[in-house]
C-alpha cells in the first residue's frame, strides 16, 4: 500500500494552493532517497530550512549552506557551498549527490513529515523526512 501512495506522489508533483517560504522555514529534514538510491538509515545528514531564505545542513562529512527561495510550488536552492573536510569515498559521493539534488530542485511537495523535491522534468530527485516535528 505504501508504494501506491508513492506512485501517486510522483504523478502529482506540485503542491496544491499557495505555499510560502515560511512553510519550510524553521524545519529540519533527513534525506531518505536521492533519485533511486536509498540513503543509509545510519546517515547523519540533514537539511535545515532557516528563516530569511537560508538553508543549512550536514552531509555526513561537511557542513552545507545555501540560499533558497519558494514561489508557489516552485523552489530554487543554491548555489550549495560546503566546508572542505575529506571523508570516505562513499560519504563524499553521497554529499555530492545531495548538493546536486538540492541545486536541481524546481518544485516540491510537502505532506506532513514528508518532503519531496522534483527536478525540472517533474521527476523526484530527493525524498526527505522531517526530524523536528512534535
Amino acid at each position: 500500500m505504501a508504494h501506491v501512495g508513492r506512485m501517486l506522489a510522483v504523478a502529482v508533483p506540485m503542491c496544491c494552493g499557495s505555499v510560502s517560504a515560511a512553510s519550510l522555514a524553521g524545519t529540519e529534514w533527513q534525506p531518505e532517497r536521492m533519485g533511486k538510491l536509498a540513503v543509509p538509515p545510519e546517515s547523519s545528514a540533514f537539511i535545515q530550512f532557516r528563516s530569511h531564505g537560508r538553508l543549512a545542513g550536514y552531509s555526513g562529512c561537511n557542513r552545507l549552506m545555501a540560499q533558497y527561495r519558494i514561489q508557489d510550488s516552485a523552489i530554487f536552492i543554491g548555489p550549495v557551498a560546503a566546508t572542505r573536510m575529506s571523508c570516505a569515498g562513499t560519504v563524499m559521493a553521497r554529499e555530492a549527490a545531495l548538493a546536486t539534488a538540492l541545486e536541481r530542485a524546481r518544485t516540491f511537495r510537502r505532506q506532513r513529515t514528508e518532503l519531496v523535491l522534483f527536478d525540472a522534468a517533474g521527476q523526484p530527485i530527493l525524498e526527505l523526512r522531517q526530524t523536528d516535528w512534535d
